[in-house]
């Protein structure tokens, strides 16, 4: 304590504010014990901005003491600026990360922001939050032991972070709401009513207008979505696709329902016939001369159950039996016969999805999955082959109180160990019945797919900023730039280029009633190409 400070901290501990704003102002300089005795007094007298700077100086001064960024938290709070005292309580658990009452004042902020994990995080470490009840809406049709089942916490008990992430991936993985809302209300003893709304999709559609968009949304490209959803009140749902285009027929019908009633399992049954015609080229525009063709027709039968033991592991196994005969082959220089033998398949599948890395108070979370498939090839010979991909993405949202922006990072990789039949080379490209999207790549020319690169291993980067636009809660609009990286290697050198690949360009998706369309234009770097796509994504 500096000479003259005395009488400052005497008025202190009587909490006489007035008089300590007029010592401190009175001093020459000021000690950090000073800084925060005047800091208190005026945060006391209301006069939050000079607090804010007197405890600055004094944090300045003294950057291992907690009390300086609590105390600044408490004046952000206090100016209704919850994503800066956020901030400072953080920094003051990290002088001291088992503070009960920064804690607990962070639980509070965040819960305020709407950042639910991350309060429960925090609140977590002090036994809060107690919930009191479950209010669930009272209109929905799934059967209540069902629903309860997804609910991993219990009235009358602590309410931990696992708990509601679990309880998350149970409600989106029953696959009967598009969208629903879990939110903790306070009550006056302290705890909290857990309240359950969700839009629920019953038959063909939640409302006759949501209906019609998610059923005939790609009418565009000839094609409809029918599904029919939570078959007696079981959250059993039919999803299906049907497409007459000419050139790439499609039909494929999936069921799915809980296991035994249990809804952190969830089993499927699906088949899927196609017929298409395929040129293999070497772009989608300009001159490019076929390379090799086919007419490809494949069915396929698979059954598969998948499990979410908790809110970060998700895993699945399951069996496909699969048949594929290629006609009106032309091999050229881009197909060989071991790619277009006929034959059946019986294919064992394994997957599994994990967050590694989960920091809601960041609003940071990075995703790896890996991905499978061991299958006999009954051709001419028949053998084994081997299909592996793995993934790891990261999802930030800048702003600590707000969707408004979004920055995805994806990276993708994998490859064919043995012969595998044409059907099964990856393909990098914007297609409708392929995930690995290089956005300045076609991968159909004149309704023909092949004029996308094809091979047996590949590595794709998707790098993706979003701005949400506009949103009422059931339209929303956002775009942002992409920016994608791909490499492609291939057992005939014509069915890919053996170089890097670089695009950018531009991605929007409108949202209505849970149907989204997504539109790209992506520009190619290094031939100039410009890539037209739009595309509907279902529930």
């Amino acid at each position: 304590m500096q000479p003259g400070e005395a009488p400052l901290g005497q008025a202190y501990a009587q909490k006489m504010w007035v008089e300590v704003a007029r010592l401190a102002a009175a001093l020459p300089s000021r000690s950090p014990e000073a800084e925060f005795d005047h800091g208190m007094a005026l945060a006391h007298l209301g006069r939050l901005p000079e607090a804010r700077a007197a405890l600055l100086a004094g944090e300045r001064a003294c950057p291992a003491q907690k009390r300086f960024p609590i105390e600044l938290a408490g004046v952000a709070f206090e100016r209704k600026r919850y994503p800066e005292a956020a901030a400072w309580l953080r920094r003051g658990l990290k002088l001291d990360p088992h503070d009960h009452y920064a804690n607990d004042f962070a639980g509070t902020v965040y819960f305020l922001m709407g950042n639910t994990p991350a309060a429960l995080e925090f609140w977590n470490r002090v036994d809060k939050p107690k919930i009191a009840a479950l209010q669930v809406d009272p209109h929905l049709r799934v059967r209540r032991l069902l629903l309860d089942r997804s609910f991993t916490f219990s009235p009358q008990a602590l309410l931990r972070e696992p708990q509601w992430t679990a309880t998350e991936a149970r409600l989106t993985g029953l696959g009967i709401f598009s969208t629903y809302n879990l939110v903790l209300n306070p009550k006056s003893d302290g705890m909290f009513d857990a309240d359950f709304h969700a839009l629920e999709r019953n038959g063909f559609g939640p409302t006759p207008l949501a209906a019609l968009v998610s059923t005939f949304s790609g009418l565009p490209y000839e094609t409809i979505y029918p599904s029919y959803a939570n078959i007696g009140r079981a959250a059993m749902n039919v999803d299906s696709l049907l497409r007459w285009d000419a050139q790439k027929r499609r039909v494929w019908v999936s069921l799915s329902a809980p296991l035994r009633d249990l809804p952190q399992n969830r089993w499927s049954f699906a088949v899927d016939g196609r017929e298409e015609t395929w040129a293999i080229r070497r772009s989608f525009s300009g001159v490019a001369p076929v390379l090799g063709s086919l007419h490809l027709q494949r069915e396929s039968a698979s059954a598969s159950v998948t499990s979410f033991p908790s809110g970060r592991l998700q895993w699945a196994t399951g069996a496909e039996f699969s048949h594929r005969h290629d006609s009106q082959v032309v091999d050229g220089s881009a197909l060989t016969p071991s790619l277009t033998q006929p034959g059946s398949a019986l294919g064992f599948l394994l997957s599994a999805q994990g967050k590694p890395i989960g920091l809601p108070a960041r609003r940071f979370t990075l995703t790896t999955a890996a991905q499978s498939e061991t299958a006999r090839w009954w051709s001419s010979p028949p053998h084994l082959f081997e299909k592996l991909q793995g993934s790891a993405q990261a999802e930030w949202f800048p702003e600590a109180q707000s969707n408004r922006w979004e920055v995805t990072q994806r990276v993708r990789g994998g490859g064919l160990l043995g012969a595998a039949p044409f059907d099964e080379l990856f393909m990098l490209g914007v297609e409708r019945d392929n995930d690995l999207w290089l956005r300045g790549h076609l991968g159909t020319r004149d309704g023909r797919k092949g004029s996308s690169p094809l091979g047996s291993r590949y590595l794709l980067t998707n790098s993706d900023v979003f701005r949400r636009i506009w949103s009422n809660g059931l339209i929303g609009v956002e775009a942002g730039p992409l920016f994608d990286i791909g490499r492609m290697s291939a057992p005939a050198a014509a069915l890919a280029p053996q170089q890097w690949l670089f695009d950018t360009g531009v991605e929007a998706k409108l949202t209505v009633l849970g149907t989204s369309v997504v539109l790209t234009w992506g520009h190619d770097l290094r031939t100039g190409n410009n890539a037209f796509f739009g595309a509907a994504q279902q529930p």
